[in-house]
C-alpha cells in the first residue's frame, strides 16, 4: 500500500511559521515545566506532596516533547497546552477541595469504566451508557474547566471557550473529525482528567515515560479523577459516573483498588482491526505535532505493536484477580450485530434500567457514523503483517476464543 498522505492544509504551515518564534523555549522545558507549577499555584492552595509527585512525572512528556528532533513549533505549543491543562487540574481541584471539604464526602458508588482497544465499540458502549438518565460521563467542558456548579449561563460561556480551544484541531487536521470528533459540550474520556496515560506517545516518542508507566504506581492518578469526580458531583443531581479511555484498560488493579465496587465492560474485536486504528488516530496526531518529514507510518507500527501487547497482557493478568462479576465482556459482532437486545442486557447486567430514553440515544448512536466520512486504516499501512500481530496478542486471542460470538 502506498505510504503517500494529504499535503498539510495551508493553516497548519502558516499556523507553525507564526509559532516559529516562541519554540524557541524549547531548549530548557525544565524551566517551563517550573513556571507551569508557579504560575498555576498562584492564590491557590499548594498541591499535597502526593499530587506533587505524580504530577512532577509529566516532566518527562514535555522533555519528550521539547527533545524530539522533528517537532513543529504548534508541536511544542500543544505539548505545553497538554501538560499545563492537567497541572491546572490539578491545583484548581485541590484548592476547592480544600475550600469545600464537603466535597470529599460526595459518593462516587459503582462506577462503570468502559475499557478495551480502539475501534471494538467502546465509543457506542460509552455513549449510551453515559447518556441514559440514571448515569452521566464527564463532559469536556468540565474536565477542561472543572470547578464547583454553576448557572446556565456560566455554563454556556464556558462550553463555548471549550469548543474554541479544541476547534483549532479540526482546522489544522484533515483526518481528525473522522477518527475522533469532540464536541465541547458531550462526554468525553477521562483523559483530559488524569495526568497520566500511555496514549501521550501518539504524538511523539516517550520511551523514558512509557518505561515509568509500566513501573510505577498509577493509583495517586485515579484518587485524582475520584476527587474531580466528587467536585464535578457536589452541588448537581445525583448520577452514576461512567468513565472511559482505551489505556484504563491497563490499569484495572489502580483503579479497582480507588474504586472498590467498580465495574468494567471490556469490549472485544480482532487486535488488529484495534492495532491498525490506533495507529492512524497516531499518525494524525503526528501530522499536527511534527514536521511532514518527520512521520514514519512504519516506525508507528514499531511502536504501538508493543505498546498495546505488553498493555493487554497486564490486563490480562489483572482481571484474574478481579472476580468474574467485576469484568463484563462484550464482543463487537454481538454489539453491532443486535444492539437493541444486547445494550439492554448489559444495563441489567450493571443493575441500571433501560428506558424509552436510551432507546432513543441508541438510534441516534446508530445514525452518528453515516454522517461522518468513513476513517480508513490497514495493518500494511503501519509496516505490520498478520502474523506477527497474532503472535504479540496470542493471550488475548485465547480469551477470544472462549467468548459468545
Amino acid at each position: 500500500m502506498s505510504l503517500t498522505t494529504p499535503a498539510d492544509p495551508p493553516a497548519l504551515r502558516l499556523t507553525n511559521l507564526l509559532l516559529a518564534p516562541a519554540a524557541r523555549t524549547r531548549r530548557d522545558p525544565d524551566v517551563v515545566f517550573d513556571r507551569m507549577i508557579a504560575r498555576a499555584s498562584r492564590g491557590r492552595a499548594p498541591l499535597s506532596a502526593e499530587n506533587a509527585a505524580d504530577l512532577d512525572h509529566l516532566r518527562l512528556v514535555l522533555r519528550a516533547f521539547a527533545d524530539f528532533p522533528g517537532l513543529s513549533p504548534l508541536g511544542w505549543a500543544a505539548g505545553q497546552a497538554m501538560v499545563s491543562g492537567r497541572i491546572r487540574n490539578r491545583l484548581v481541584v485541590g484548592d476547592l477541595l480544600a475550600r469545600h471539604p464537603r466535597i470529599a464526602d460526595e459518593p462516587v458508588e459503582a462506577p462503570v469504566f468502559v475499557v478495551g482497544m480502539p475501534r471494538t465499540g467502546t465509543t457506542l458502549t460509552y455513549n449510551i451508557l453515559s447518556r441514559s438518565p440514571a448515569h452521566r460521563g464527564p463532559k469536556l467542558w468540565e474536565m477542561t474547566y472543572p470547578g464547583l456548579a454553576v448557572g446556565p449561563r456560566a455554563e454556556a460561556a464556558l462550553i463555548r471557550r471549550t469548543g474554541r480551544k479544541f476547534a483549532m484541531t479540526s482546522v489544522l487536521s484533515t483526518t481528525w473529525d473522522t477518527i475522533h470528533p469532540m464536541y465541547a459540550a458531550s462526554e468525553e474520556e477521562d483523559t483530559f482528567i488524569r495526568a497520566h496515560s500511555e496514549l501521550h506517545s501518539s504524538a511523539v516518542p516517550m520511551p523514558d515515560y512509557l518505561d515509568l508507566l509500566a513501573r510505577f504506581d498509577h493509583r495517586p492518578d485515579y484518587r485524582f479523577l475520584r476527587d474531580t469526580l466528587q467536585l464535578l458531583s457536589y452541588g448537581r443531581p445525583a448520577r452514576r459516573w461512567v468513565l472511559k479511555h482505551p489505556a484504563n484498560l491497563f490499569h484495572l488493579s489502580a483503579i479497582r483498588d480507588v474504586f472498590p465496587d467498580a465495574r468494567f465492560v471490556w469490549t472485544h474485536r480482532a487486535p488488529e482491526v484495534a492495532l491498525a486504528s490506533l495507529c492512524s488516530l497516531a499518525e494524525s496526531a503526528q501530522r499536527i505535532h511534527r514536521h511532514a518529514d518527520a512521520v514514519d507510518p512504519v516506525r508507528i507500527g514499531r511502536e504501538w505493536l508493543p505498546i498495546m501487547s505488553d498493555g493487554v497482557s497486564r490486563a490480562l493478568a489483572q482481571r484474574a484477580d478481579l472476580g468474574p462479576e467485576t469484568v463484563l465482556d462484550l464482543p463487537y459482532d454481538r454489539l453491532t450485530g443486535d444492539p437493541a437486545a444486547v445494550l439492554p442486557a448489559l444495563f441489567e447486567e450493571l443493575g441500571a434500567r433501560w428506558g424509552e430514553v436510551d432507546d432513543t440515544n441508541l438510534t441516534a448512536a446508530r445514525e452518528a457514523p453515516g454522517k461522518r466520512s468513513p476513517h480508513r486504516y490497514s495493518l500494511e499501512r503501519f509496516g505490520l503483517g498478520q502474523s506477527e500481530v497474532d503472535a504479540a496478542f496470542a493471550g488475548y486471542r485465547d480469551l477470544l476464543s472462549t467468548l459468545p460470538q
